[in-house]
């Protein structure tokens, strides 16, 4: 058996049905993938097989596989540091010159180590080929065990083609377990979860947040059953979405700096939490104040070192998010909280009523939280939504309302990576329609990306949010610079560029919406078109009104 038939081979074992990479690497192994049936989707950068492998490790939970040559190395490391923040499982593989011509000013040949250094869980540089059986065995392995995050290993040959035609010696094995997120599931230690149970009995205000470990662990009917049993009020953060039910009467919002003044407020009163699967993190929580770091905190996370690392008052429970959030549910005593929900209630209405104040005018450019409102509307019951990040995470998680039978992910933090994870959001759920959500600034950045769902018939549809500019960074800028406010603002603006048209250049469909009330229908033919398409929507400058806000 060659390399890249064994390659190739566990990739098929382990369930992974598409591969992304730059093309001239990997030319053995991605003819042999189509013969498996496994796709090989050639882009149009190594960033972007990065972002692409990164969606379709998050809709899918198996590792998402991302490659190219050597001189693509950092390019693709780019690509892979988004997944990183996302907790995602992706493994990027990458080709090197051999060892015998390191050191010595080869070609293309420069440390491939250090970029990932800091953005992998297992970063492994092969010294020979028949060392491919062992580190791909442990890259799936280190992927998706504990907290699942990317992996780097560093191939023979600076296309590769040096390893994929290595006869290997050793036996095929493979450990098709490991193939998807969570590989094992496991409860709490059972006193602990006792322990934490008397605490929320005792708690008078306490509230769930829920992040991305509960939407990868698939715990929402468990939150719900623990919720609905001891009147705990729900919010998520963007990572969490989806989670559960947003018409739910226990869900109180989205919570964090791109959250809302509901969830936000309940977290800065609650005198405990029950955090699962989510980091809180500064964003999460404006800066550590919604909730503030004295509060009480019963921490359901698969990683023991995210136990009390930034809510130290913790009652930790280690273990699988759904199963343990189900230990505690079966645990807790019936309760009722009216006093409590009462308050919460209030901050939702108050909320709410001033997300629908923010999109009742139809005259002039559309307003954001218009354009969320139809889109909450007009997707379908099993759509997954992918958001890039800066406005778009804000705008679409805090003023789309989803349910459990969609999806919604965001960008850990890069602009531009909506386009192309969505891309590989569809290939790994190519039944569902998928929709990415970004501005006009984050489109720019990888907007090729298009050409590559045509060729390769990957249907996803485009909201592009076309305000001229930077809207995210106007009030920065004008604060900073009040003595000469319009020149920076005029950085920030953008030559005018219909997206639409350049949709259909590329063969897509596209379409541009200068009326709210035609919103609708405009996903609805693109729904209809079965073309990857681009809904270029005209919209205003419009902040959300608690965007820094202090609490």
């Amino acid at each position: 058996m060659k390399a890249y038939e064994y390659l190739v081979d566990m990739l098929k074992d382990y369930g992974t049905t598409c591969f992304f990479y730059q093309e001239i690497a990997f030319v053995k192994a991605t003819n042999y993938m189509e013969e498996l049936g496994i796709r090989p989707i050639m882009t149009h950068s190594e960033t972007t097989a990065g972002f692409m492998a990164d969606g379709y490790a998050r809709i899918s939970g198996h590792p998402g596989f991302c490659a190219a040559q050597a001189i693509g190395t950092y390019n693709l490391a780019a690509g892979v540091h988004d997944a990183y923040l996302g907790n995602s499982p992706v493994i990027a593989l990458t080709g090197n010159q051999t060892q015998d011509v390191h050191y010595r000013n080869a070609y293309q040949n420069s440390n491939h180590m250090l970029p990932f250094e800091g953005i992998t869980k297992f970063n492994a540089e092969m010294q020979d080929p028949q060392q491919l059986p062992l580190l791909m065995r442990q890259a799936y392995k280190a992927a998706v065990s504990g907290q699942p995050r990317p992996v780097h290993l560093d191939l023979l040959g600076y296309m590769v083609y040096e390893m994929e035609i290595e006869e290997m010696e050793s036996e095929y094995l493979v450990n098709p377990e490991y193939g998807i997120f969570p590989p094992f599931r496991y409860e709490a230690e059972k006193e602990t979860v006792k322990r934490a149970a008397e605490a929320i009995t005792e708690a008078e205000k306490p509230l769930i947040i829920v992040g991305r470990g509960a939407f990868m662990s698939g715990a929402g009917k468990e939150i719900i059953e623990l919720a609905e049993k001891a009147d705990i009020p729900v919010v998520t953060t963007p990572d969490g979405k989806t989670v559960i039910d947003e018409s739910h009467a226990l869900w109180t919002g989205i919570l964090g700096g791109y959250g809302m003044d509901s969830a936000n407020l309940s977290a800065k009163n609650a005198d405990l939490i029950i955090s699962i699967g989510t980091h809180l993190n500064d964003q999460s929580t404006c800066n550590f104040t919604c909730p503030p770091t004295n509060v009480k905190n019963i921490q359901i996370d698969i990683d023991g070192e995210e136990l009390g690392r930034n809510y130290p008052n913790c009652i930790g429970l280690l273990g699988d998010a759904r199963l343990v959030t189900a230990q505690l549910a079966a645990s807790v005593k019936a309760a009722k909280r009216p006093s409590w929900r009462k308050q919460v209630g209030l901050f939702f209405k108050d909320t709410l009523d001033a997300q629908a104040a923010m999109w009742e005018t139809e005259s002039g450019p559309i307003h954001p939280a218009r354009l969320c409102a139809e889109l909450s509307k007009a997707m379908p019951d099993d759509a997954i939504l992918v958001s890039d990040t800066g406005y778009s995470a804000l705008w679409s998680s805090s003023f789309i309302r989803m349910k459990p039978t969609q999806k919604y992910t965001r960008a850990g933090g890069t602009l531009g990576w909506g386009l192309p994870a969505a891309i590989g959001a569809k290939c790994a759920a190519p039944e569902r329609p998928v929709f990415c959500f970004t501005g006009d600034g984050g489109a720019y950045y990888f907007l090729t990306e298009i050409e590559t769902a045509v060729r390769n018939n990957i249907q996803t549809i485009t909201i592009v949010s076309n305000n001229g500019g930077y809207a995210q960074l106007k009030p920065f800028a004008e604060e900073v610079n009040s003595d000469n406010a319009k020149r920076c603002l005029d950085r920030l603006s953008f030559a005018p560029v219909n997206f639409a048209n350049l949709a259909q250049d590329f063969g897509a469909f596209g379409i541009r919406v200068e009326k709210a009330s035609d919103i609708g229908p405009a996903i609805q033919k693109a729904l209809d078109s079965g073309k990857p398409a681009i809904i270029e929507v005209m919209t205003d400058n419009s902040h959300p009104f608690h965007y820094t806000r202090s609490y």
